[in-house]
């Protein structure tokens, strides 16, 4: 066994045998456990090559697998370069559908509610996407809205922040005050996910005179456009998934009539350049500059045609979320 592989093989049985205990506990709570019960056969299978030294080893050409592909896939058994013709055809068409299925989740685009108007732009990097994006008006007159990011890439992410969507949509119109909210929402997503995968996030949550109340769990910073003025909105709290009971606070801001609440992932703000300068630091400043007076429609296309322009010599290699958020009145 490699040693990388060695070295994580310790912590890495103990998080396979805690994801087996709450696997149990899950299937017997539920109604349909089928689905639970494949899940837990391909985790006791990981156990047990774990104690016999095969973890990590592809089943066909018995080479190691790789450290980036196993932290995608803890459960992986086999190498892409041993997929045949046949399977590889299969993981596209999987994967399309994966996208058709997470494009399910996306909210309405454009969505006015209650004086407020939203517009967003989500990009995968690749198949599917690990950021998280959603918009929830009630009928109580509250828009929340959420953007994050999970650790990782790939299909595990994509799966990740499909778990993300069902927690928050399960807990929002309970009632429960932001942070509250997020500290729920956080040892639901801890409770129910293997280490070292965790999510970024801002939620936030909107009434109909402006007020705004706002959770930052180690998320890129929101932007407030005020005033002609880009003042950030700092994180309150470390990423959901880390730590089970971790405690978040929010912050309340006001905004007027026109004023724009900014919200990205990373993959705007660490967009490069030819010359390996990220855009978040070099340009977006000066962008915001000049878009003051933009709606949000016309600030997300503004902004998305500047990186575009900025890293063309990059290939992307990060998802990219986007949304603007302002208030109009009613």
């Amino acid at each position: 066994m490699s040693a990388v592989v060695q070295a994580t093989t310790p912590d890495l049985r103990t998080e396979l045998i805690n994801w087996r205990e709450r696997l149990e506990a899950s299937a017997k709570d539920s109604a349909d456990s089928f689905q639970l019960d494949g899940v837990l056969r391909e985790v006791t299978a990981a156990i047990e090559r774990l104690s016999h030294e095969g973890y990590g080893v592809c089943e066909v050409c018995h080479d190691l697998i790789g450290q980036a592909a196993m932290n995608l896939d803890p459960l992986a058994k086999t190498c892409l370069s041993c997929f045949t013709p046949e399977q590889l055809k299969e993981l596209e068409k999987d994967l399309d559908r994966a996208w058709l299925i997470q494009g399910e989740l996306l909210p309405k685009q454009n969505l006015k509610f209650n004086g407020w108007e939203v517009s967003y732009h989500y990009e995968p990097a690749g198949p599917v996407s690990g950021d998280y994006c959603d918009l929830v008006s009630l009928d109580s007159g509250e828009l929340y809205f959420l953007i994050g990011d999970v650790s990782g890439k790939g299909v595990a992410a994509s799966l990740l922040m499909s778990r993300l969507h069902a927690i928050f949509r399960s807990l929002i119109g309970a009632g429960l005050g932001i942070s509250e909210l997020v500290e729920r929402a956080n040892q639901l997503f801890a409770e129910s996910t293997m280490r070292p995968y965790y999510a970024t996030l801002v939620c936030g949550k909107a009434a109909t005179n402006g007020e705004v109340e706002i959770c930052n769990a180690g998320h890129v910073a929101p932007l407030l456009l005020q005033n002609g003025k880009v003042l950030p909105v700092p994180a309150t709290g470390l990423p959901i998934g880390m730590f089970c009971q971790e405690r978040y606070s929010s912050t309340q801001i006001k905004l007027g009539k026109g004023d724009r609440l900014l919200l990205y992932t990373d993959g705007l703000s660490e967009a490069r350049s030819a010359d390996d300068c990220e855009y978040g630091k070099a340009r977006l400043p000066a962008c915001l500059d000049e878009c003051h007076d933009l709606a949000a429609i016309a600030l997300v296309k503004k902004l998305l045609d500047d990186v575009s322009q900025y890293s063309t010599a990059r290939p992307r290699s990060d998802d990219l979320t986007l949304m603007a958020i302002e208030m109009v009145g009613r």
